[in-house]
């Protein structure tokens, strides 16, 4: 008879293992259950594990399987985009709830950044892991060539859900992981369906899979099958008719052609190809099984699914996901080539959010696995190729003390062990092209979608798409929906002011929200005070672990000196464009090596290029020259100035400095010292227009 079943076994029956240790009367085992309504057992008794947010921890921290679970990463999953003040002390609450409730047996323990849970070798069940184990004993033994014991080994795996999973959790754990086990799922069915195939029961197999597809439409695999079951029962013209249901799907759907193995399936079809009718034959028992058990078998590489949450605020940005969805989905590669798509713009612009929400929509077309490592490139210390290396081998299977010591050795091991298989790496941050280059996939099938400040220009065959700050009504909706649609439209100018202060800038935009929404009582007009003060706009863009200035610092360190005093000096010539010949001026160096400088900062997105007509200007975001203003005034103290210097738009710079007192004080003025003069940041100037340079005096004016 074929292993058919329903998609989930009855979700109000008794788990069968926890069925069988009751019938052997065994001691009291602790299940923790996840494919279906999270939910844990002590024995057949039931644990009241409480409401959403504990399981979700539960779950969460299960599903890490020994993995730091960092408080960022479970505030975004129990409360989403929109956290309350006191979210650190609710989860050191549900934390400590989850701990009591498993007993001394369980150690869920405090690592920071976040928890983790550690669980001891006996007396503990977690169906999800049993699910695991068996679905990759069923999956070696399909490769081995053993479909019987396949078959029944991952009967066995499928029988441990008890319905859709992750029931009875917060809806951002939902949206991270179910899709996810889902997959999982899916593929162990296909692959007891391959071992159905292979030992003949076709007929029975072919309700299965037409309930199936109607489930999931757009999975060619489940489709090859169906094709392969009706052309074995007789019914070529059926099994041709599946092909065109199947072509048309695609093209109603996504606009795509069948892939080329459905393609070589039909050519079969239509040609009645000998293959069609031979399965791999089935071994017999030769061998007894105590001289071969299931575990000297290869396991199966393992199945990553390391992608963080999807942002669950997102707004704007609809065409670039678009894009580079389509671009992953549609990717037909010549000559074996894989996708390589890098996603750049300034600190703050959402790159990884818009990889994130990328990868999420696309990542069923990477069933061999989806992995992220964050390169640290912005930060101080970019995570070095060899260690970047090791954890992919890491993620990918290979044990600890296996991983070879050499970098050349562990990028062959690398590419060796991604070959022939469909994954999605997301690179996140990446430093430069020196240091990315040995994590690229280099054969079709993989893809790899690339968050970084710079535009990689180096790298050759990739996609790449720029991001600028969010248009005005993108900016609105994302304040609008973080601080609260009610809240902004009572005070509509007042938000408006807080989102023109923001200039865009998604993570500036997230920080005014989220901080309006913890703060009620107060008035956004309150907000948009201090945000449109110039010297307390950088102190307000922060929340926890979310700051401007930081993010901003961060990038800044990783700048050579003189790029940093190229940026602090553009700080000081207003919000103009700037050509290269003030820039020069204004540095006291030559042409040609303020326009390196210029094109430098621009290609790692601290200045934009515009056009100026007769040649580019640059200009810093609003919030970029804040920041590069305060170090102005804080690190400049008695560096040359010279004068004269325009703006871009050819107005004298002395136009857009004034005294205290406020007159504009002009540059063709006679020769001579001047009163002392702020800089479109506020930083005293003492101008000297004559043959002496001016000089930048460090401190703030009063």
């Amino acid at each position: 008879m074929a292993a058919t079943q329903t998609p989930y076994p009855d979700a109000r029956a008794p788990h069968p293992d926890m069925a069988r240790a009751a019938r052997s009367d065994t001691t009291e085992t602790l299940y923790l259950n996840l494919l279906g309504p999270v939910e844990a057992h002590r024995g057949a008794a039931p644990l009241n594990l409480g409401g959403a947010k504990p399981r979700t921890v539960l779950a969460a921290l299960l599903m890490a399987r020994g993995r730091v679970v960092a408080d960022t990463e479970l505030t975004a999953l129990l409360w989403g985009d929109r956290p309350p003040a006191t979210c650190t002390a609710q989860i050191h609450t549900y934390a400590s709830r989850v701990r009591r409730l498993l007993g001394s047996g369980i150690d869920v323990e405090r690592r920071r950044p976040g928890y983790l849970i550690r669980l001891p070798e006996h007396g503990v069940h977690v169906d999800l892991l049993a699910f695991q184990e068996r679905a990759a004993r069923g999956a070696a033994a399909l490769a081995a060539g053993d479909a019987r014991t396949a078959a029944d080994t991952l009967l066995d795996a499928l029988a441990c859900w008890r319905g859709e999973a992750l029931g009875g959790v917060c809806d951002p754990l939902v949206v991270a992981g179910r899709d996810r086990l889902e997959e999982e799922r899916l593929v162990a069915l296909e692959r007891r369906m391959d071992a159905d195939l292979e030992l003949g029961r076709h007929g029975e197999l072919i309700p299965e899979l037409i309930a199936e597809i109607a489930s999931h439409p757009l999975r060619e695999g489940l489709r090859a099958k169906l094709m392969t079951a009706l052309y074995r029962a007789g019914r070529q013209a059926d099994a041709l008719a599946a092909y065109r249901a199947a072509r048309a799907t695609l093209a109603e759907e996504l606009g795509l052609d069948p892939c080329a193995e459905l393609q070589r399936l039909h050519q079969a079809l239509l040609t009645g190809h000998p293959s069609l009718l031979q399965p791999r034959p089935v071994p017999t028992a030769a061998v007894p099984a105590t001289t071969a058990p299931v575990a000297a078998t290869p396991a199966p590489l393992p199945v990553p699914a390391e992608l963080p949450p999807a942002p669950v605020r997102f707004i704007g940005r609809d065409q670039e996901v678009l894009r580079l969805s389509t671009a992953l989905s549609d990717h037909r590669p010549r000559g074996g080539e894989p996708a390589v798509h890098v996603v750049t713009g300034m600190i703050g612009v959402g790159k990884t959010a818009v990889v994130l929400r990328t990868a999420h929509r696309v990542r069923h077309r990477y069933p061999d696995g989806q992995i992220h490592l964050d390169l640290r490139g912005s930060g101080p210390d970019p995570l070095d190729p060899a260690d970047a290396l090791a954890e992919l081998l890491r993620l990918l299977g290979v044990a600890p003390d296996r991983i070879p010591a050499g970098s050349d050795d562990r990028i062959r091991a690398y590419r060796t062990r991604i070959a022939d298989r469909r994954l999605l790496l997301v690179l996140d941050d990446a430093a430069d092209e020196r240091r990315l280059r040995p994590l690229l996939p280099v054969t079709e099938g993989c893809a790899a979608l690339i968050t970084s400040r710079s535009a990689l220009p180096a790298l050759d065959g990739v996609g790449r798409t720029a991001l600028r700050p969010l248009p005005a009504a993108d900016a609105r909706g994302l304040f609008d929906a973080l601080a609260g649609p009610a809240r902004t439209a009572a005070e509509p100018r007042a938000a408006d002011a807080v989102v023109e202060a923001c200039a865009g800038l998604p993570l500036a935009l997230r920080i005014a929200g989220l901080r309006a929404a913890a703060r009620p009582l107060r008035p956004l007009a309150t907000l948009a005070r201090r945000l449109t003060a110039p010297d307390r706009a950088l102190d307000e863009l922060a929340l926890g672990d979310l700051s401007v200035r930081e993010s901003l610092m961060d990038g800044y360190r990783r700048l050579a000196p003189p790029g940093r005093r190229a940026l602090r000096f553009l700080s000081a010539l207003g919000p103009h464009p700037v050509p290269p010949q003030t820039a020069a001026r204004a540095l006291g160096v030559g042409p040609d090596r303020a326009e390196d400088l210029l094109d430098g900062l621009a290609e790692e997105h601290w200045t934009e290029r515009v056009d100026l007509g007769g040649g580019p200007g640059h200009r810093l975001h609003p919030l970029v020259r804040l920041f590069a203003g305060e170090l102005l005034a804080r690190e400049e103290g008695g560096v040359p100035l010279p004068l004269p210097v325009r703006s871009g738009t050819g107005v004298p710079l002395s136009a857009s400095v004034r005294s205290a007192a406020g007159p504009v004080l002009p540059v063709g003025a006679a020769a001579g010292p001047l009163p002392p003069v702020r800089c479109a940041v506020g930083v005293p100037l003492p101008l000297s227009l004559g043959p002496a340079p001016v000089r930048v005096r460090a401190g703030r004016a009063n």
